[in-house]
């Protein structure tokens, strides 16, 4: 039984009221009966006409002993304490204040969001901050995000619920869990019916997630197919806001199996379509993924390093991002700028510049196999350093722990290249 229809039964007894005297001739008596007993849902108009008889307001049925109001003014609080980069602190302080909040809420659409945002932080936690997270007396994630989907369920809104169900899949993602993931995938798509601009949004998003665990399977014919349909389905919608999200993803793809051709098509398409765009995050995304394909792939380091030094330039005039992206996007520029270094042989201005991207919590997630190979490498990188300079101890310790991370990976071209370095230095070593 549904708290919706738990409170309908309440408050109908209390007024002494048949269901007939609900009903009236909106609807059957068997009509209210099923809702009481949560065995349908009411369409919002029943439920209007289930307020009027009862002699309340929609928003009564719907929420908890905080009124509609005050659940709006926690949410945008809470929402305020997450946006842009939540550390531990903001996610640590929305994770106490919410708990204060669960006893008082109810069934209304702020209230599903709240839980939503609940089982979100809890994970989040899990994700980038587990040994904190392992003292929570609270982590059960999965409870809250499934107390949000009924929620959304009962207030019809398709699209949230979609984005609990891509939540689930994420989840099974993360922990390696790949053909859970793709069933849960394949089984939010064949329900979702919407057209709406969200319900369309969340679309794409579970197709990409798509991409992902069928590319971690080594299913490649698969994956381009579905990056075609996902083009596609972006151009049929005109979601131009994933333009470069999607391109980038196809380009990566290409690049990863020598399609050098097709892949630079792809970083074409993302150049013009930044020539009609002006956004400085994305620009900045945008940017490192370039130099990492110019440097990486193409095999390019002084070109690479010239848009590194050009890219640190504009970093520091953006007055749209702040100190705190600004120096996350500086350390991947580091990173990328000691990968240029090491290419061209200049081992001594590279190994203070190589960031630990990965933190050593992370080791509990999976990762897309290409966030991990992009991020891995530089151990390859440093491996390559140290054996220019002679140093091939420290040079097959740092080889070797590149192959062991990226050993789960083996079908992208970052595990073959951290095989490779790995057996140049041990051919060095043997002569």
């Amino acid at each position: 039984m549904t708290q919706i229809g738990l409170k309908i039964k309440k408050l109908r007894k209390e007024k002494k009221l048949t269901l007939a005297d609900v009903a009236k001739d909106q609807m059957s008596p068997a009509m209210v009966s099923l809702i009481e007993n949560g065995k349908s849902k009411p369409s919002a108009e029943n439920l209007k006409h289930i307020a009027d008889q009862l002699g309340v307001n929609v928003s009564e049925l719907m929420g908890g002993s905080l009124t509609k109001e005050e659940l709006r003014k926690e949410l945008s609080n809470l929402l305020e304490i997450l946006d842009g980069m939540a550390g531990s602190d903001k996610i640590e302080q929305a994770i106490t204040h919410i708990k204060l909040l669960l006893p008082q809420l109810g069934n209304s659409y702020e209230s599903a969001r709240i839980y939503e945002l609940y089982a979100r932080c809890l994970f989040s936690y899990y994700i980038y901050f587990k040994s904190k997270y392992d003292m929570l007396d609270e982590r059960d994630w999965s409870k809250y995000a499934s107390k949000a989907e009924e929620l959304y369920s009962d207030l019809h809104m398709e699209s949230r619920v979609l984005k609990i169900r891509l939540f689930f899949a994420q989840i099974e993602s993360y922990q390696g869990n790949h053909q859970k993931a793709i069933q849960l995938i394949n089984s939010a798509l064949n329900k979702a019916m919407g057209n709406d601009y969200e319900t369309i949004s969340v679309r794409i998003d579970l197709m990409l997630l798509k991409i992902d665990t069928v590319d971690a399977l080594g299913e490649f014919e698969e994956a381009f197919q579905l990056l075609d349909e996902v083009i596609g389905y972006i151009n049929k919608h005109v979601m131009l806001n994933r333009f470069f999200e999607i391109h980038n993803r196809g380009a990566l793809m290409y690049y990863n199996i020598n399609n050098f051709a097709k892949a630079r098509e792809f970083v074409d398409k993302i150049n013009k379509f930044f020539e009609i765009i002006d956004n400085d995050h994305l620009y900045l995304e945008k940017e490192l993924i370039l130099i990492h394909y110019k440097e990486f792939y193409e095999n390019e380091p002084e070109k690479a390093l010239d848009m590194v030094n050009e890219y640190e330039k504009k970093l520091l005039s953006m007055e749209s991002v702040d100190e705190e992206w600004k120096y996350s996007y500086g350390e991947f520029a580091a990173d990328a700028k000691a990968r240029c270094y090491t290419k061209l042989k200049l081992p001594e201005k590279a190994l203070p510049l190589f960031r630990e991207l990965f933190k050593n919590e992370d080791k509990h997630i999976e990762y897309s196999a290409f966030d991990v190979g992009i991020r891995e490498t530089n151990k390859s990188y440093q491996a390559l350093c140290y054996m220019e300079l002679n140093q091939l101890e420290k040079a097959k310790e740092s080889a070797q722990e590149a192959v062991k991370k990226l050993r789960h990976y083996p079908h992208t071209a970052y595990y073959q290249f951290a095989r490779n370095v790995l057996q140049d230095i041990q051919m060095k070593e043997f002569k």
